[in-house]
């Protein structure tokens, strides 16, 4: 799952790169380490697998930290690539492991990767832009470049990254409240040794699908499924996978007047 999270151009330059002489040839790790989407990739897996780990051991009595890490590690990996796999019903784990995997889902994998989710390169420019903007606020005639590595990134990349967070945040937001509205409250809390909550389904259930992680939290947790929804949630969470998918504006664009309009 980690290897399918990683960009697929780097295993290439790895192979292109090899050291030795002939049958001997072995690939040269060197593009893939240094590239610092792949290093913040690997950093948010082992420190959400260290974090997962000592919450479920601490406060969901799991019988020793082998499991725990076993359980957690699995998790962060299936949830954060957007695979969908579960060993366990972390749907039943306290709190903080299940905000943390619903933060997870919005992550994804690498750029160029099999991965859904917003990906990692898109949450290292948005730092970087925070950054660049907080020193303006102090530094007003300070001009620096935005750089990932040794390659600069121009103005035009710049706004499409505020404008995807921007867009995913309304997405998610939105999509919320209408699932929220179209669920009816009764189908939650009918069994006491489930940790239901509408709330934190509906979000999860949004997330999963707009992120196109498949299981959610609750009544759509990895041990369930989609089945109790409306009819016409249904519908809502299918579109939400296609713009997931799509990376929402090749379909938003169906929705704009000048689209359809003959040039």
């Amino acid at each position: 799952m980690i290897l399918a999270g990683t960009n697929f151009s780097l295993y290439f330059l790895m192979i292109k790169r090899r050291t030795g002489n002939g049958k001997s040839r072995r690939p040269h790790f060197s593009p893939l380490f240094k590239d610092p989407e792949y290093r913040v990739y690997l950093m948010i897996l082992a420190t959400a697998t260290v974090a997962l780990t000592l919450s479920v051991f601490w406060n969901d009595h799991y019988e020793d930290l082998g499991t725990s890490l076993r359980h957690s590690a699995f998790q962060v990996a299936a949830i954060m690539t957007t695979t969908g796999f579960g060993t366990v019903d972390f749907a039943r784990w306290s709190a903080f492991p299940r905000a943390l995997l619903l933060v997870l889902m919005f992550v994804g994998g690498c750029s160029g990767s099999t991965g859904g989710g917003i990906k990692v390169v898109r949450y290292i420019l948005f730092f970087k832009i925070l950054r660049l903007e907080v020193e303006q606020a102090y530094r007003p005639n300070v001009v620096r470049p935005l750089r990932i590595g040794d390659q600069g990134v121009d103005g035009g990349l710049r706004h499409e990254v505020l404008v995807y967070f921007a867009l995913m945040l309304c997405t998610f937001s939105i999509s919320w409240m209408l699932l929220l509205a179209i669920e009816p409250d009764t189908q939650w809390a009918q069994d006491p040794n489930v940790q239901s909550d509408k709330l934190l389904d509906c979000a999860s259930a949004v997330a999963a699908t707009l992120n196109n992680i498949g299981p959610g939290m609750g009544v759509v947790g990895p041990h369930a499924n989609y089945t109790g929804f409306a009819p016409q949630s249904k519908l809502l969470l299918s579109l939400l996978m296609l713009l997931g998918r799509l990376e929402l504006f090749a379909i938003l664009v169906l929705f704009s007047g000048s689209f359809w309009k003959v040039q």
